[in-house]
């Protein structure tokens, strides 16, 4: 496969990264497991000290990196910035709080006493998406090396700047050179770095797709993975509901990140008694989003990653109007921009057209309405997947109630769905298992050892 950082909104190349050869990534796996048995000793304090360094060098470097993502990927620099601060949010939480997470602890047992300790393993790979190109790469290498892990990045191939920066970031932060690499491997040797046995674990962050061909690869040779595939995330409005902070919260879980979210609002399912003034509101603000060049402040979306993302949304959307959906506002913007798709509200959209059924990873948001509570229910649950959910209401019974009952790793009350340092993150079903973040994400890719002493 080719690297090739690609300018979705000029539609012109910028670099290029050559694919590694089978001998430079031995090396580099050498080197790596070299350095893991070194570092699996250090102290925690230690580890924590270079995560504050980190945090202060992501920031020290956040409108250049907020540009590289506007020009490798087409986010819109206000929007990469909020990563990069995410990120450094990232860092300072587990230097606060991961010396206590991995502290070992003593447990009542038949023995005279039993410890649990919390130890590294190896080096984990993580295959990334490049959706949230920094982020993604930090939720995921941040624990590993707090733990006393090694890890090596497999980026996705139209942000290769980005993964060579995060490489940088984490050398300028103290960390022995090496100890965290950023890898060019082509598809097959993706497969035979995850059956080398100096792979000790696998983070993916991805779409279904993916998620199945690589976790084959890794059962086959019984690694542990972290899978954090697609989603279609419903977004669920009850009459109670103050409509006005709803709908703004729908705009920006649909429409940031151009749509292009894993965790965006999917599916806005409004009850029937509100939809028209839900729906009057929601479509004069989609109306109102700024579109255009990414690297523009005042610009809410930007284009897709490339053409053919928005040639496939673009499917999609057509699949659904041939089906019966209307289209309210919208669509592709033409031949001088390619790429970019203004925002697009749908409604009367079938229950199995595509934009119902399949994830929509872009700037469209299809509208359904309910009459029930079950009704909702249904419609929720009603997609293979399961990464988060948003629920609209002043009754808090009700709330809790749907929580429990949507099939989901998040729910999100009276809010949109997003992630933060201290709580889990993950999906269930199609939206893959395991979880990041959080005391659960630390722990993950530990060994959790019991000691008996009689």
């Amino acid at each position: 496969m080719a690297y090739l950082s690609f300018n979705p909104w000029l539609q012109k190349p910028d670099a290029r990264c050559p694919e590694m050869s089978d001998r430079e990534l031995g090396d580099i796996l050498d080197e790596s497991e070299r350095l893991f048995h070194e570092w699996r000793r250090s102290d925690i304090t230690d580890r924590c000290n270079r995560l504050t360094a980190m945090s202060t060098v992501l920031l020290s470097r956040r409108t250049e990196l907020a540009e590289m993502m506007a020009a490798e990927m087409g986010k819109p620099v206000t929007q990469g910035l909020a990563e990069i601060d995410k990120c450094a949010l990232l860092c300072r939480w587990y230097a606060e709080h991961a010396p206590e997470i991995l502290r070992p602890e003593e447990r009542a047992s038949a023995a005279r006493k039993s410890y649990i300790f919390y130890e590294p393993q190896g080096i984990i790979l993580g295959i990334m998406p490049w959706n949230f190109p920094f982020w993604q790469v930090f939720r995921f290498v941040i624990p590993a090396l707090t733990g006393g892990n090694a890890g090596l990045l497999k980026h996705a191939s139209n942000v290769p700047r980005c993964a060579l920066a995060a490489e940088e970031i984490i050398n300028a932060s103290g960390y022995p050179a090496g100890l965290f690499r950023t890898l060019f491997p082509s598809h097959s040797q993706v497969a035979h770095l995850i059956s080398d046995r100096r792979i000790r674990g696998v983070s993916l962050t991805g779409s279904n797709v993916a998620g199945k061909k690589i976790a084959s690869a890794a059962g086959e040779n019984l690694k542990k993975m972290v899978m954090e595939l697609g989603g279609s995330d419903p977004f669920i409005v009850f009459p109670d509901a103050q409509i006005d902070l709803a709908v703004e919260a729908a705009l920006t879980g649909r429409f940031q990140n151009g749509g292009q979210s894993c965790i965006a609002a999917k599916r806005i399912i409004v009850h029937n008694h509100i939809y028209g003034e839900f729906r009057e509101k929601f479509l004069a603000g989609a109306k109102a989003l700024t579109t255009g060049d990414p690297m523009d402040p005042a610009t809410d979306v930007g284009p897709m990653v490339s053409v053919s993302a928005s040639e496939e949304l673009d499917r999609q959307l057509d699949a659904g109007i041939r089906a019966g959906a209307v289209l309210l506002c919208g669509g592709r913007a033409g031949k001088e921009h390619p790429a970019l798709f203004i925002p697009a509200v749908v409604e009367s959209v079938p229950l199995t057209s595509p934009l119902a059924c399949e994830e929509t990873f872009g700037p469209v948001a299809p509208l359904f309405s309910f009459s029930t509570t079950e009704e909702a229910i249904e419609m929720a649950n009603s997609t293979p997947f399961g990464l988060g959910a948003t629920v609209w209401t002043a009754d808090e019974r009700l709330a809790l109630a749907m929580a429990h009952e949507i099939d989901t790793g998040t729910v999100a009350l009276n809010g949109f769905v997003k992630t933060e340092p201290g709580l889990p993150f993950g999906g269930v079903r199609e939206s893959g298992y395991g979880r990041e973040l959080g005391v659960e994400g630390l722990r993950e890719f530990l060994n959790i050892k019991t000691v008996n002493i009689f």
